[in-house]
């Protein structure tokens, strides 16, 4: 487990009422849209203790609710190094992300795709909590193929060129947005059951676990490159169920899929509508059934 905990808020603190925050990498299974929704089916009291996100992802609901103590996670070790960046570099990160902004952007259209492949060669071959592989990462997600994050056998990053036209320039104010959020929120590389370890009577754990698959059968093991399959299902409704047990209230999104209700059953179930947008296929897009799944009424 890798750990990152530096610095501090000013004495005006980031709220969802003064000034909602937006993710900054287009993430799958994202919740941007729906942050609200899931907001509103937290506790009452869940900012009374430290909340605690194991997988990090693009982090909308954890920047839309802007805890005042958090723990976030992610088994992504170059997610978990653009975060660290974003939280105690972000002036280096804006003008590395500008400066290959300027020259995507200045290029032949005939040449933008060697020159993404050219910065995906270097991601991979990059240090992976460096600032090199964050401004990479999120060069990367704005110019590939749907926002899409795909690693081969190898651990390579190897979504194809999105036929992107123009990079977007990086909004400074919602850079430094996110960077005021994560200023005293712990960061860890590390496994959702390592950081749920964390966890003390009154803390709050949102959890957004790699979905089953919607096709999934009872024989699937096994869907993910990080090995997330049904045995880690499991484990993770354990977890909420022991969390029950401790005082640690708890909430996970997953899919709605009989599989899904069969081990989370335990637990209490309900179902929202969610938008997809990234997908490989268009007809991966648009509005599905997900389930919302607490160890709280």
């Amino acid at each position: 487990m890798r750990m990152f905990n530096i610095g501090c808020r000013d004495n005006n603190p980031v709220t969802i009422d003064t000034c909602p925050v937006k993710p900054l990498l287009k993430w799958a299974g994202g919740k941007r849209q729906i942050a609200g929704e899931l907001f509103a089916r937290f506790p009452s009291n869940w900012n009374q203790g430290t909340y605690i996100e194991p997988f990090i992802g693009g982090g909308a609901v954890f920047l839309h609710v802007a805890p005042s103590r958090a723990v976030i996670a992610d088994l992504n070790s170059r997610l978990f190094g653009f975060y660290i960046q974003v939280k105690t570099n972000p002036n280096h990160l804006y003008s590395g992300i500008a400066n290959l902004a300027d020259d995507f952007n200045a290029l032949e259209e005939s040449d933008k795709k060697d020159f993404y492949l050219s910065l995906r060669s270097r991601y991979n071959q990059s240090v992976e909590d460096s600032l090199e592989s964050a401004v990479l990462l999120y060069v990367l997600n704005k110019l590939c193929f749907n926002g899409l994050y795909r690693e081969n056998s190898k651990g390579g990053f190897n979504v194809p060129f999105g036929q992107k036209k123009q990079l977007p320039y990086l909004d400074e104010v919602e850079l430094r947005s996110v960077s005021k959020v994560l200023a005293e929120t712990t960061i860890l590389n590390a496994d959702f059951e390592a950081t749920i370890e964390k966890a003390e009577h009154g803390d709050f754990v949102y959890l957004d676990p790699p979905y089953i698959p919607i096709d999934a059968t009872s024989s699937f093991t096994s869907y993910h490159s990080n090995g997330f399959g049904i045995a880690e299902q499991e484990r993770l409704a354990s977890a909420m169920l022991r969390m029950k047990s401790e005082g640690v209230n708890a909430m996970c999104s997953n899919s709605d899929t009989p599989l899904t209700h069969e081990i989370y059953k335990g637990l209490n179930i309900s179902a929202i509508q969610a938008p997809r947008m990234v997908s490989a296929k268009a007809s991966g897009r648009g509005s599905v059934s997900e389930l919302v799944i607490t160890n709280y009424k």
